[in-house]
């Protein structure tokens, strides 16, 4: 192409020429300036966009098994600093982080589920999230979840119902499908094909066909995230690698909370799900374990609006029964928390009333305890991951509480 065309005069040309050639020396000045600087070019790139320092990372578990947090990604605001999160659980000792991603719906009524591009990361940093976490040791869980925007009474995710169930599940599988393959490119160890779809479990060909999609799309290990109290009814955990389920259980009915009661709780919890993990013969992943530390958190542990009332210490004993009730169990693969916090407001301490251990709980002693500990495992599950991570993204992708009801 002509350096000018008919509109433009020489003498316009090279003063233009001239100006380039000023504004590349300028350039090479500010390169060279910066090279000369007591810390080179690197600290005049980084001197706004470093962090502030963290420690370094506590030696990650020792144990086989899966340890760890869950963080939900629930916005793609680039002002949350989700990878500072990540940077925080790997300096509690966890293994593994899990991390949770929404989809919507109006209602427990409605057939259109759609992921809402505001409430969740983008790709390239989901991506970045994961590997961040992978660099850090962290072995990562993938949980794609469903939300209700405007829920009517009584309406959460288990008790969903769309009347146009075809449409419904057509949504919902190019939801799974869009993150199964991110997950896959971006190296994530442990895939969850659902959470808590209560209402739906009963849909044993549809959650087949889609288990199956999703294993030619995604070669790690396949989960699917159980309500506490609706395991048993489901007929298609044969075709996953792990069974999944939260931990939401009443350990006091009309008693106070006491560590003793507590202990003693979990006791026949423990025995029903061990009796019935033996007949199907999977390992038990505890997708979601945690008490808010607020008043009746050992009543409705999944109730984190119940009291506006701080109760850090019955937090701290609920985590402790529940990790000497668990802890050296060979059926249990591993235990996620819910949860680390996921916006700079949520601090912690002693008078929050959230799930987040952090801002000097006596809850964190409690589970970095339990992280430094000696496991069951002495390996990993199977799994056909990869040991490189691939370098390239697919070249197409498909259009708390827990996790809020």
């Amino acid at each position: 192409m002509n350096d000018f065309d008919e509109t433009e005069s020489i003498t316009s040309v090279r003063y233009r020429r001239r100006m380039e050639r000023l504004a590349v020396l300028g350039v090479v000045g500010l390169l060279l300036a910066a090279l000369a600087a007591p810390h080179g070019f690197h600290a005049l790139a980084q001197r706004k966009a470093d962090p502030v320092p963290l420690p370094p990372p506590l030696k990650p578990s020792p144990a086989g098994e899966f340890r760890g947090f869950s963080l939900q990604l629930h916005s793609n605001d680039p002002n949350i600093p989700f990878e500072q999160y990540v940077e925080e659980i790997a300096q509690t000792g966890a293994n593994t982080i899990g991390l949770s991603l929404a989809a919507f719906q109006e209602n427990a009524s409605s057939s259109s589920l759609f992921v809402e591009y505001r409430k969740v990361p983008s790709l390239k940093r989901l991506e970045g999230l994961v590997r961040l976490a992978r660099r850090r040791k962290l072995r990562v869980v993938m949980m794609p979840i469903v939300l209700l925007e405007n829920p009517g009474p009584g309406d959460w995710r288990g008790r969903i119902n769309p009347p146009k169930p075809d449409k419904w599940w057509a949504d919902y599988e190019s939801y799974i499908l869009r993150y199964a393959r991110v997950a896959e490119t971006s190296g994530v160890e442990v895939f969850v094909v659902g959470s808590e779809l209560v209402s739906l479990e009963d849909q044993t060909d549809r959650w087949r066909a889609l288990i199956a999609k999703v294993r030619k799309v995604f070669s790690g290990i396949l989960c699917y995230s159980a309500n506490w109290d609706h395991y048993r009814d489901i007929e298609w955990w044969s075709d996953l690698d792990v069974v999944g389920m939260t931990s939401y259980h009443d350990l006091v009915g009309d008693k106070k909370p006491t560590l003793d009661v507590l202990r003693a709780s979990f006791k026949p919890i423990k025995q029903k799900i061990l009796a019935w993990q033996k007949e199907i013969g999977r390992p038990i992943l505890f997708t979601e374990v945690g008490w808010p530390s607020q008043q009746g958190c050992a009543k409705e542990p999944w109730n984190y609006y119940g009291s506006k009332v701080p109760d850090v210490e019955t937090q701290a004993k609920c985590f402790q029964a529940f990790f000497e009730t668990w802890r050296q169990e060979k059926a249990v693969a591993g235990v996620l928390i819910w949860e680390w916090r996921n916006h700079p407001n949520q601090e912690g301490g002693p008078k929050d009333t959230s799930y987040i251990p952090r801002g000097k709980k006596p809850t964190m002693k409690a589970i970095q305890d339990y992280f430094r500990s000696p496991g069951a495992w002495d390996h990993r599950l199977p799994t056909t991951r990869p040991t490189t991570l691939p370098t390239t993204r697919p070249a197409t992708l498909p259009a708390s509480r827990p996790a809020n009801p």
